[in-house]
């Protein structure tokens, strides 16, 4: 029988996970926000549960409660709640932050309360509409052995991955989901910015860069990092190099000092590779190291 969840917070995360858990039969008790609007618009979305404002009414015996609040209420409020609480049986908590590991929730376990961690590595940009499956996402767990069993069970109900992390994993494994999703829209920025000062409209310099991307994932999937790296700085053309930061110079002297700064990434990515002569190096590292405002 599947265990009953609890929502304590309704923002976008929180309210897409148990609609989802819901939809696989989970059945759902409370969900609980600060504003009883708030409340049940998020049981609407979810389509299941009961509107709350009491967080006391999140927990239960026997049942999971979810935590999708903001990362700075996590820990206040689970040592406020171990303050009111009663003493519970078989509860687990399992907080949705990315970079907090399952301690913030450790106040809980004097009432009882299992604490761990799910995390979806997914974007949730409209708590109106979310996501209508997480298959094949990746969710990183932590916390208490119990915990973490029911963590993966759910990831797992919904088609998940699930990543098991250790000791300050957390917190480096959001750092890593960080660069690869909000870091590259910078990088997707960067290059649109730059085709658009070559002439071409935002529209064709977003498709045009779109499907590069595309391909380039499709690459990184295949065959990983270093070995999916191609382009000029791989092959050692310095003379390219120098071509690009003339023209970046002359039309878009304001995005000079973010390619430097992702040249150079590029650059220790192919040295890791291994296809550059000593010279080529030399060139490269001169022109990019020597470059910066």
């Amino acid at each position: 029988m599947r265990a009953l969840l609890h929502l304590l917070g309704a923002g976008r995360a929180g309210t897409a996970l148990l609609r989802l858990l819901a939809a696989t039969g989970h059945p759902v008790g409370r969900l609980v926000a600060r504003s009883g609007e708030s409340a049940r618009a998020a049981a609407a979305i979810a389509g299941a549960g009961t509107a709350s404002t009491d967080p006391v009414a999140a927990f239960s015996d026997g049942a999971v409660t979810l935590l999708g609040l903001p990362e700075s209420e996590i820990a206040p409020t689970a040592a406020a709640l171990a303050r009111s609480l009663p003493r519970l049986h078989d509860a687990i908590a399992l907080h949705l932050s990315g970079s907090l590991d399952a301690e913030a929730l450790a106040p809980l376990r004097a009432r009882g309360v299992a604490v761990g961690s799910l995390h979806p590595l997914a974007a949730f940009a409209d708590r109106a509409r979310p996501p209508d499956a997480l298959a094949g996402t990746t969710f990183d767990v932590d916390g208490d052995p119990v915990a973490r069993g029911v963590a993966r069970e759910l990831a797992r109900s919904l088609r998940g991955h699930v990543v098991e992390l250790g000791p300050d994993g957390k917190a480096l494994f959001h750092a890593a989901a960080c660069v690869v999703s909000n870091s590259f829209v910078a990088l997707f920025d960067l290059a649109c910015r730059l085709a658009e000062r070559a002439g071409a409209s935002p529209l064709a310099a977003r498709g045009a860069m779109t499907s590069l991307a595309a391909g380039t994932i499709e690459n990184l999937a295949r065959s990983g990092s270093p070995a999916a790296l191609t382009g000029p700085i791989e092959r050692g053309e310095a003379a390219v190099i120098e071509r690009h930061l003339e023209a970046i110079a002359r039309r878009a002297p304001d995005d000079r000092a973010r390619y430097l700064a992702f040249a150079r990434a590029t650059l220790e990515i192919a040295v890791r590779k291994g296809t550059l002569e000593p010279e080529q190096l030399a060139a490269l590292r001169r022109i990019l190291g020597g470059g910066a405002p």
